[in-house]
């Protein structure tokens, strides 16, 4: 609520504010610097997602600590009660010396304005009542209680007025009891399968050709490996955009380990001369450095799908022994005598995944290619019907409805060859999603979940099928989760964009516009999320800006209006669409 702008260009407004900071950061950093700020990286990525959701936004770090600012006292709280039990259940999957805890403090109040940057008295006591929590628990200020001790299933205990450094007069300072929050925690923690806790990591390749026209075959084997790996039962392996990150990048296995949540790294070289090849990998425990497994292969192209085969059998049997060898469900329909459409599927994947223009169009002809080439050859019919959705997301390909029926044609045929690969049932859902065919699409996402529980591509396309149909809430839980589990995936902006969309629906405004921050943050120009971020904030009544945010909007479609622009959604739901259309009317946007 602000008070008007100050000659200055600052603003006062009331806002709950956060201070979070890590328990005895300074002594482990200095035991394992390294390994610290690592270890904190992987708990960010589980905690934000609970920050946006809740209408947060993390004004700034300062070391490791965190200075949120919230829209309500009772946002606020609940955000922190949860992250507190998200942390409760990851420290009581660590040996003692890798546990991490947060001290919280919450004070309510007037802020100073100044851009993205907030100060006052009410920052200083935020920072100053998280000195006085307990080590995983939460301190509030007075006014703070008040407001949410209605709101919030855990008791109070009342600390008195505290004379806090800096700070004028005494204030009223609350704890809340941690108890039942720290045992829900241990008990997701112990409730969680053995497997879960035992993820593996597959760093890309080393070139080791001298050729840097060979990478992309490099990259194709570790995506290959990767896809082999996912496919064995019980085996959870890390995705492929994770991992990525670090190509090219000195390799610390540890760290590595610690910032992705994996126990075990597969890392390895890729020799390629003439028509042989040479791979040499090695498996490492990263939480005891122990070697597990080294092996070189040397062999002609011609085996290249045989000696996958004999890699991940390898690699299964160290990592689960429980696991034998006629459970490695081979992804054999990406096999094929044709070495020259294999070749141009692995240079279709090195544009894939980099989310251009050029790219997007470069990997679409390649599969068209591969398509003439070779019409059995499904990873080329379920990868072009993902480049056409997301590319026709970001304007790159111009959705007709001739190339939406070639999707939907690409994305069918892709699952009728390739049955058992979550790809093929991931592009399905997206094609039926956008299509109105709304069980189908559920039905499909599901099958990709059933096929990889740790792609996040999987949970996407099931989130993406319940938000077209209105389920909302489990959208929103399963999307989060493709978030947590994409540390690094060049797509998170679609993640993010997605749960914008999902939380406006809920008529949670204030999350949709942290979700499509984070999502503008990563791609500037995604011109559908602006649509969302100015319909929330319409319907905050926050008009002013709502119309200023929406200039980008129409710049892109000149012209159009809501209802024109709400033909192309497919969502199940009337109460929906009237719902955002209304939004985006608020905002400006013509009927």
């Amino acid at each position: 609520m602000s008070d008007g702008t100050k000659p200055d260009g600052s603003q006062r407004k009331l806002a709950a504010i956060v201070f979070a900071d890590v328990v005895g950061y300074s002594r482990l950093m200095g035991a394992d610097e390294e390994g610290t700020f690592a270890a904190l990286k992987a708990h960010r990525n589980a905690i934000d997602p609970v920050i946006f959701s809740h209408g947060g936004r993390i004004v700034k770090t300062i070391g490791d600590g965190l200075l949120i600012e919230y829209p309500t006292v009772v946002a606020a709280a609940g955000a922190c009660l949860q992250i507190q039990k998200i942390m409760a259940e990851r420290d009581a999957m660590l040996p003692a010396d890798r546990r991490m805890q947060f001290r919280i403090g919450v004070h309510v109040g007037e802020v100073i304005v100044d851009g993205d940057d907030i100060f006052g008295d009410t920052v200083n006591i935020a920072a100053r009542l998280q000195e006085l929590a307990e080590p995983g628990g939460i301190a509030l200020s007075g006014a703070a209680r008040d407001v949410v001790h209605r709101h919030v299933d855990a008791s109070m205990i009342d600390l008195g007025p505290q004379s806090l450094k800096n700070i004028v007069e005494a204030v009223q300072v609350w704890r809340i009891d941690m108890g039942d929050t720290k045992q829900a925690g241990l008990q997701a923690a112990a409730a969680r399968p053995k497997q879960d806790r035992s993820a593996i990591a597959v760093l890309p390749f080393d070139n080791m050709s001298n050729d840097p026209e060979q990478e992309y075959f490099v990259d194709g084997i570790t995506e290959d490996l990767i896809t082999a790996l996912s496919l064995i039962r019980d085996l959870k392996v890390i995705a492929r955009n994770s991992t990525f990150a670090y190509k090219g990048k000195a390799k610390d296995i540890k760290l590595i380990a610690r910032e992705l949540d994996a126990r075990y790294v597969l890392e390895g070289s890729v020799r390629k001369a003439s028509n042989r090849v040479r791979i040499t990998g090695q498996l490492v425990d990263a939480a005891n450095g122990q070697h597990m497994w080294a092996e070189r292969f040397d062999r002609d192209l011609s085996d290249i799908f045989d000696l996958q085969d004999e890699i991940t059998s390898n690699i299964a049997s160290r990592v689960a022994p429980t696991l034998r060898r006629h459970e490695i469900e081979r992804a054999r329909q990406r096999s094929t005598s044709n070495l020259d459409t294999w070749d141009m599927y692995l240079r279709m994947l090195h544009h894939y995944y980099r989310y251009t223009k050029d790219d997007t169009l470069a990997a679409l002809d390649l599969c068209d290619r591969i398509k003439a080439k070779d019409t059995d050859f499904a990873p080329a019919y379920y990868y072009s019907a993902m480049l056409v959705f997301v590319g026709g997301q970001q304007r790159f390909v111009s959705l007709s409805a001739e190339v939406w029926q070639d999707m939907l044609r690409s994305a069918e045929r892709g699952v009728a060859l390739a049955g058992d690969d979550y790809h093929a049932h991931a592009a399905l859902s997206w094609s039926y999603s956008f299509s109105g065919r709304h069980e189908e699409a559920l039905h499909h996402g599901r099958q990709s979940l059933n096929l990889n529980s740790y792609a996040p591509l999987a949970w996407m396309a099931l989130g993406m099928a319940q938000w077209a149909n209105g389920d909302h809430a489990d959208a929103a839980g399963n999307v989060e989760t493709a978030w947590r589990l994409g540390t690094n995936d060049p797509m998170r902006f679609h993640f993010s964009a997605i749960l914008s969309f999902v939380h406006f629906q809920l008529r949670k405004y204030d999350a949709a516009l942290s979700w499509a921050d984070q999502c503008l943050k990563l791609r500037p120009t995604h011109v559908q999320v602006i649509g969302c971020r100015a319909a929330a904030l319409a319907q905050l009544d926050r008009l002013e800006e709502a119309q200023t945010a929406l200039v980008p909007f129409t710049e892109r479609f000149p012209g159009v209006s809501a209802s024109r622009h709400l033909r192309n959604f497919r969502w199940r739901l009337q109460e929906d669409i009237d719902h955002y259309s209304d939004g985006l009317r608020k905002a400006g946007l013509p009927e």
